[in-house]
């Protein structure tokens, strides 16, 4: 995420957090002042994210964006109290809620099939700090794609799927070698 991009999506975050507070008959002043001072938004490229292989593959780029829930709730505590209005303190925790929601929405990429098949082979083959020749990998994955569904898959597919995980940064390219820069939990099989 770079700079500009954290500093769009604080101003996305807190537009999404406003409409919420309007809703929940909190003014959208408090959405603000969650995102100000619970939510920070760091625009490092080098953040590494995770991926979870699965039913539902995706890929969770969640430490670019850092919220402090228990201090925002016990905050938002002490904002109701001195309003005087006990009823708000739920309306104002689900606004909390929300923003966790709309926070974890926002850092997964989910994965197709063969994009999740090139992450697990990848990191059945170690290549986090070795890499594996890109030409070889591209046949590798051909031929077990073969085993595992049954029918082939195309150069141009398995190719396609790599640049696929290079633009959302799970992957990276070194003098022709293909790295996998996230960590892996789950299996395909």
């Amino acid at each position: 995420m770079t700079r500009k991009e954290a500093m769009e999506y604080n101003d996305s975050l807190k537009k999404e957090l406003e409409q919420a507070a309007l809703e929940y008959g909190l003014e959208e002043s408090a959405a603000a002042y969650i995102v100000d001072n619970y939510i920070t938004v760091l625009p490092e490229d080098a953040r590494k994210g995770m991926i979870f292989l699965g039913e539902d593959s995706a890929s969770y780029k969640a430490g670019n964006i850092k919220i402090e829930l228990k201090k925002a709730v016990i905050a938002g505590l002490e904002f109701v109290a001195s309003i005087s209005k006990p009823e708000s303190v739920f309306n104002y925790i689900q606004l909390i809620i929300v923003s966790a929601f709309f926070i974890g929405k926002s850092v997964k990429q989910e994965l197709n099939k063969l994009e999740a098949y090139v992450v697990y082979l990848l990191h059945n083959k170690g290549t986090y700090d070795t890499g594996v020749e890109e030409e070889q990998f591209i046949t590798e994955v051909q031929e077990w794609y073969q085993q595992k569904e049954g029918k082939t898959v195309g150069r141009e597919e398995v190719v396609d799927a790599i640049n696929d995980l290079y633009e959302i940064k799970v992957a990276d390219f070194n003098n022709g070698n293909i790295y996998l820069k996230e960590h892996v939990w789950g299996s395909v099989e």
